[in-house]
Formats: C-alpha cells, structure tokens, sequence
C-alpha cells in the first residue's frame, strides 16, 4: 500500500547543493531517466521479497551464501564491481553452469535491493529537493505516489543528506543491474530454458566425498593387516592426543563426528543441546539441533526447505560418543550446550556481519579437522573436514537397509530425499557395517520430509515405542 506525498511539499532541511547536485541538474534529461528506472528498479526489488524476506533468509543462511557469492564475484573484477563481473560473465558465456548462473543472478538481485532500498530514497528527496515546483515536479511526485509504499516515503522524509559519489555510484550500479535483470523468485527462466546437456556426468564430486572415498580405500587396506581397524576411531584416538585441543573443541569434534551436523550449526546463534539419557540399561545421548538452512513452505510449488529443529538419539558405543557420556557425566548435568562463540570484530577491529561471523567460525573448524587429520593420516593427500563426516554418515546410514532414505534425510537436516544424492555413496560393498549408524535409535525432524506426514520417521528402539 503507498503513502500519497502531496504535491506541494517540500524539504527545508536540504539547501546546500552539492557539486554532485549541480551536476544533476545540468544533466536533466539523465537525471529524469535514472529517476523512473530508480523506481522500477525499486519495484523490482520489492518482487524479490515476495516470496522470503530478507530476514527469513538470514535465518535460513541462504543471505549469507548470497554475500559470499557477490564477495566473489567482486574479486574477480578489476573495479570491484559484482554486477559488472555478472555481466561480463553473461556476455562471455563464461558460467560452469546455468545453476552457477542463477545463484549467482538470485546473489546479486538480493543485493542490488538492499542498495536500492537504502540509497534510492535519498536520491529521489535529493531530485525533488532541487526540481523547482511546477509541472515537471509535480510528475515526479506522481511517480513517486504510484509506486513507492510507506516505509521508503518514510526513509525519504527522515533523509538528511545527500548521497556521496561513492553511494551514488553504487545505487547506478545496483539499478542498471535490476532494470537488465528482474527478479525470478521462481527461477521459471531457469526451468525453462535449462538445456538438457547441461547436466554434466563427469561433474567432479564434492572435495567431502572426494576425502571420503580417499579414507575408506586406506581404511579397507589397513583391514587387510587389522581386520577391525576404522578411520574414525583411528581420527579420534589421534584428536585426543593432541594438546592443543580444549574439551569444548573435543565435544564439538565429537559431535560433528556422531551426528553429521553442519559446522555453522556449532554457532552460538544455533548451538546443540546433548542430554544424557537412558535407554534398556544401555546409556543415550539425544541431540537437539538447530538447523541453519530453513525456509518455509509458502505453497504447494514453492516447497520449504531444511528441518528448523531435529532430534537424533543414539546408545553410546563408539569411541567419541562414550567420551562424551562420560565428559558429561563428569559436569554433573545431564545436559550440555555445545557451541562456540563468534567474533564480532576482526583482528583489525571491524565489526562483522552475522554471515562473515559463522563463515570464520566454519573455516575455524574446517582448519582444525584438517589438522587432525594430517597428523592422523599423514600419507593422504585429502584434507578431512567435517563435512567428510557428513558424508560419511550418510554413507553409513545409506548401507543399513533398515534405514529409510526419509530418515537419512531427517538426520542430516533436509526436508527432502532428493538431496541424498549430493551426500556420501554407498558403503554396501563394505565387508563391516559402521556402528555409528547401528548405533542410531531414534531420529525426530520438526517438519516432515516430502510426502510424509508425520514428524516421526525412525525408531528402533525394542520396549519404548514411539513416544
């Protein structure tokens, strides 16, 4: 809904024209153009947020993928500017893929929005201040009733200076990009016109599997010597031997390792709660995740994603899930909160958006794992991180023909089975089955996976049911 701007308003608190200003002014005609694209840009902007929010995609993560990508692409452009490294990609048909394409276009939409959002308001108090009444004033003020609503009327009121060059620059920038590229929440171009030799079936796998496959073939050469020797136990056996590491970083290793969560997911922002628990005389350890990749379901064609919530309990049988009992039965509580602190500032005193806080926490991590692994397997060439034990658990999981593909899906923290096919292979061929999927009793996810309808999808527990 717009707020109607009358038309015989007028700003006193901006007088002082600018070189910037003067210049406008001298260039009429171009400074009326970029004022109607400045307003349907503006509208484009608003499309965008048709279907998630801003804030919805912070809670999802996805924003914070966005402004990786667009960090990307600006440093592969001399000007660091993303929108013209777009362009340039488009016009040199330089993208691996379509998705590539489209993630990256999806990126810089959300961006050029959040610019225009900011910075368009100001401009257009900026043209109406230095417009003399009269006809051509009053048009600008009817294009800024039909299309502007209330919170950008309000920006403009509040606005008390005019924009430097540097944001001037940057809101030209972000409106050429979104007049030469609307939004496509939907991705409907992407769909239509995907060809079919697109899908490339040499496409290299994930570093994570690459590791994965790497550690079972030495893991199968070792078996020949030891026939009950495992990568993971020999990984952990080597972690705690390390002085470097704290017994908070040993919990985190431990759950990354037991439940294939997300690093990000170790945030403070998100955090795991583990509870200490019984199960049939045996000892259980239930986790409670946030999930950092959520979205909801907003209709039948535009599906949610993630689970915001999901519960994975499992009797204590490996080496890092009797460390935890134990460490936790050593707190003198049955429950602890597994997390790690962000950074607000870097080294040099910056503050940090949310995004750039849990990206350097996740590469933290990341650092950490793969030094664990070098000193545990000093001959293997692939780093391990803790997405390998993502895969590696799926892995496990996808083996155990007890397990549903739903299960699977709901332990890693999806809402759909379609995204097994990214995670781990299949460890069939494998003369042993993994304890740490055997060892998994029950799974609750907080949303059902696709065409399921209840939230339950896993429990093998013999005497307690489903409860």
């Amino acid at each position: 809904m717009t707020e109607q701007l009358p038309l015989g308003s007028s700003y006193d608190n901006l007088h002082k024209r600018t070189a910037a200003a003067d210049q406008l002014l001298d260039g009429a005609m171009a400074v009326e153009a970029f004022f109607a694209n400045s307003l349907i840009a503006y509208t484009h902007a608003r499309e965008a947020d048709l279907l998630y929010t801003p804030e919805a995609l912070v809670a999802s993560g996805t924003w914070q993928k966005y402004e990786q990508r667009v960090a990307a692409l600006a440093r592969s452009n001399r000007n660091n500017d993303p929108f013209e490294a777009f362009l340039k990609k488009d016009r040199t048909q330089g993208w691996a893929s379509v998705n590539t394409r489209q993630a990256s276009r999806s990126a810089l939409v959300r961006m050029a929005g959040q610019v225009i959002a900011e910075h368009a308001p100001v401009f257009w108090k900026e043209v109406l201040t230095l417009t003399k009444a009269g006809p051509a004033r009053s048009s600008l003020i009817k294009q800024i009733n039909g299309t502007v609503d209330a919170e950008a009327m309000a920006r403009m009121r509040a606005a008390g200076e005019t924009l430097s060059e540097a944001e001037r620059n940057r809101l030209a920038e972000a409106v050429a990009f979104l007049v030469a590229m609307p939004p496509d929440p939907e991705h409907r171009a992407l769909r239509s016109r995907q060809p079919k030799e697109d899908a490339n079936p040499k496409k290299k796998p994930a570093p994570g599997i690459v590791a994965l496959r790497a550690l079972n073939r030495h893991e199968n050469n070792k078996r020949k010597k030891h026939p009950t020797y495992c990568w993971r136990d020999h990984f952990w056996k080597t972690a705690l031997t390390d002085d470097y590491v704290s017994a908070q970083r040993y919990a985190i290793i431990a759950t990354l390792m037991l439940t294939g969560c997300r690093p990000v997911e170790l945030s403070d922002r998100l955090g795991v709660t583990v509870e200490l628990g019984g199960a049939n005389g045996e000892s259980t350890l239930t986790f409670a995740i946030k999930g950092a990749k959520t979205a909801r379901e907003l209709a039948p064609e535009i599906e949610g994603k993630g689970q915001a919530l999901r519960s994975i309990e499992m009797i204590c049988q490996s080496p890092e899930a009797i460390w935890l009992r134990d460490h936790i039965a050593r707190s003198g509580s049955a429950r602890l909160q597994i997390s790690e602190k962000t950074t607000p500032r870097s080294p040099s005193g910056i503050w940090l958006s949310v995004a750039e806080q849990e990206r350097r926490l996740t590469v933290s991590l990341g650092k950490l794992m793969t030094r664990l692994g070098a000193r545990a397997f000093p001959k293997q060439r692939k780093n391990v991180t803790p997405y390998v034990f993502r895969h590696a658990l799926a892995a496990d999981m996808k083996s155990d023909e007890s397990i549903s593909d739903e299960t699977i899906a709901a332990c890693l923290g999806q809402q759909s089975t379609r995204t097994l096919r990214h995670y781990g292979g299949s460890n069939g061929g494998r003369k042993l089955r993994s304890v740490r999927s055997q060892q998994i009793i029950r799974v609750i996810a907080s949303c059902p996976i696709r065409r399921q309808k209840q939230g339950l999808f896993y429990d093998r527990r013999p005497d307690l049911g489903a409860n």
